[in-house]
């Protein structure tokens, strides 16, 4: 048979021929493994971490994005909440008869008679943002009322400033108390509004 006969060759060898057979046997199987096992592993192990790392990396991204998310999130819904309080303050409606009735109502409650409501001729700001609405408004009562009436506009949710304020003929009416004259200005807002939407 051709192992035995390989075996009966092998011990006839001088011993260092066997031991360099037996060394280049080892040697070609050591270099055969890393040839075909080692360094296609090595390359595959060495694509398998960049791939881990790149899949690391994009976690990483994409837990900042929703980190960044959320964050947009909270600051848009304060966007929203300040929109909300600024559109109170200045309202797009055009109408002022919501006003007429809140300064009615403040002047009665602070003890003045309301004897003249009279909007004015509308004026743009020149930023083009928003109109300027004058009302010419006069009252008769006592300082004390006035000073009531005034502080009652300052905490309204819209804005109305109080401008161009006069006081005459001061006297003392029915019951004892001062009464006076006040002839002034109120000045209120209205956001512009857009008409029609550009094409997207």
């Amino acid at each position: 048979m051709a192992a035995p006969a390989i075996l009966d060759k092998l011990q006839k060898m001088p011993a260092k021929t066997r031991s360099a057979v037996f060394f280049s046997l080892i040697g070609a199987a050591i270099i055969l493994f890393i040839w075909q096992v080692h360094i296609p592993m090595t390359a595959e192990i060495k694509k398998l971490d960049t791939e881990i790392a790149n899949l690391k990396a994009q976690v990483q991204e994409n837990d900042a994005k929703i980190r960044h998310l959320a964050e947009l999130k909270e600051e848009n819904k304060a966007l929203r909440e300040r929109l909300t309080m600024m559109q109170k303050q200045l309202p797009a409606e055009t109408e002022v008869s919501d006003l007429l009735r809140q300064i009615q109502g403040l002047a009665n409650k602070s003890g003045l008679t309301m004897k003249l409501w009279r909007p004015e001729k509308r004026r743009a700001h020149p930023s083009g943002m928003y109109e300027e609405l004058p009302i010419t408004v006069k009252f008769t009562g006592g300082y004390h009322n006035l000073a009531v009436f005034f502080d009652s506009v300052g905490k309204l949710d819209r804005i109305v400033n109080m401008l161009n304020v006069k006081m005459d003929n001061a006297k003392v009416g029915r019951g004892g108390a001062m009464e006076i004259n006040i002839d002034c200005t109120a000045m209120t807002f209205a956001a512009v509004e857009r008409k029609g939407t550009e094409a997207a």
